[in-house]
């Protein structure tokens, strides 16, 4: 968002005759706040990837110890052995792909929001903040319905699979 402010404030330095600043001056910045964007989002994604490589590995070390140190005449009579190759398969597919976008999208929308927030407040009215919140009560809503739905749909797939 800076940058979008950083391209309005240059749009208006040049338009003013008393502009001491070259446009070299204002390339450097911009192209500055390019890099520090471009860095911090490649170490959000590094981070994320390493994160996501040890819940992985956290997730099929302790799915492989559970299901080692099962009890041979409870577990492996009921349980056919593809349905628990598949069972490793799915939850460890999940982790890698899944989570990880879902870890990211948590960490970076609510920073996206507030910012957006903070343009609307320096940029426009306050009155927005009215509207964004009754937007907020009804998307909680929707999620609400939408999550119950989302469950029943997870559990039929299942079904389905085994």
């Amino acid at each position: 968002m800076g940058a979008d402010f950083w391209l309005a404030h240059w749009s208006n330095a040049t338009a003013d005759e008393e502009n001491t600043h070259s446009n070299g001056y204002y390339y450097g910045i911009y192209t500055a706040m390019g890099v520090i964007s471009a860095s911090s989002l490649f170490t959000q994604t590094l981070l994320m990837f390493l994160k996501g490589n040890d819940m992985s590995r956290k997730l099929h070390t302790d799915m492989f110890t559970r299901i080692i140190r099962a009890p041979l005449n409870l577990f492996f009579d009921r349980v056919p052995l593809g349905r628990l190759i598949n069972r490793f398969a799915s939850d460890l597919d999940m982790v890698d792909n899944t989570q990880i976008q879902m870890l990211t999208a948590v960490s970076h929308f609510p920073l996206n929001l507030l910012s957006r927030f903070v343009v609307c407040a320096i940029a426009g009215t306050l009155w927005v903040f009215p509207l964004a919140l009754f937007f907020l009560f009804v998307s909680f809503k929707i999620q609400r319905y939408y999550l119950n739905i989302y469950r029943e749909v997870v559990r039929l797939s299942n079904l389905m699979i085994c």
